[in-house]
């Protein structure tokens, strides 16, 4: 079995597409919800259509309850505005048969088009291909007893996602499958282009040389 967990706060306007999304998934599945303090009624949308777990604020804070809580022998790790491909479930059990797989990711892909959204997405998916580094919205998957065995997320405002990527690359083989998620465009539309690439690449490329992501959080602002 899968457990997909979701971290959310404040997605009123996109929890009741994700359960949909999630629900049309053939496979053995549980879907967990974590909601970190939302004040717009995110989590009374859930309506008993999955398990909700509340926690303080925190992307990766909120990930690591709901990895606690999971039955599944594999964590898919959903972000609220981020849609799977079909038969997804299927496919991420395929790529695990292989025991020495620890985990991995899908193709990055935005649900709006244009030149520019599919540079960031061609960035993206270099890097997951090159150097197996994801990004939270390409739907990170791991093995339960494998994102145990690292420590599960380290409790970062920013890039726990390439930081849990780096330590699972030591653990086994990372696999990125080629079907593509959609992942909503609203940071693009809300920083505009120029400012969408100072922080993707600005902060990231900062991030790489080692400077911490509590500096780099201030630069980072909601879209919510």
């Amino acid at each position: 079995m899968i457990s997909i967990i979701v971290p959310v706060l404040n997605e009123a306007k996109a929890i009741a597409s994700l359960i949909a999304d999630v629900e049309g998934q053939p496979g053995a599945k549980e879907l967990i919800v974590v909601d970190g303090g939302s004040t717009d009624g995110t989590a009374e949308m859930l309506d008993g259509r999955g398990r909700l777990m509340r926690s303080g604020p925190g992307r990766a804070k909120q990930m690591n309850l709901g990895a606690s809580a999971a039955k599944g022998d594999i964590l898919l790790f959903l972000h609220c505005d981020t849609r799977l491909p079909p038969g997804a479930l299927a496919r991420i059990q395929e790529a695990m048969r292989d025991p020495k797989v620890a985990g991995g990711a899908f193709t990055h892909r935005f649900d709006k088009d244009g030149w520019y959204s599919r540079f960031i997405s061609l960035s993206a998916n270099t890097r997951g291909r090159l150097f197996k580094l994801f990004l939270g919205d390409q739907a990170i998957f791991v093995r339960r007893e494998t994102f145990r065995a690292v420590g599960g997320y380290r409790e970062l405002p920013i890039f726990e996602d390439l930081d849990l990527s780096s330590r699972l690359r030591a653990a086994g083989r990372l696999t990125m499958l080629d079907d593509a998620i959609r992942t909503s465009a609203r940071r693009i539309e809300r920083w505009g282009k120029g400012k969408s690439f100072q922080i993707w690449w600005g902060l990231s490329a900062l991030y790489m040389l080692g400077v911490p992501p509590s500096k780099l959080s201030r630069y980072y602002n909601d879209v919510r």
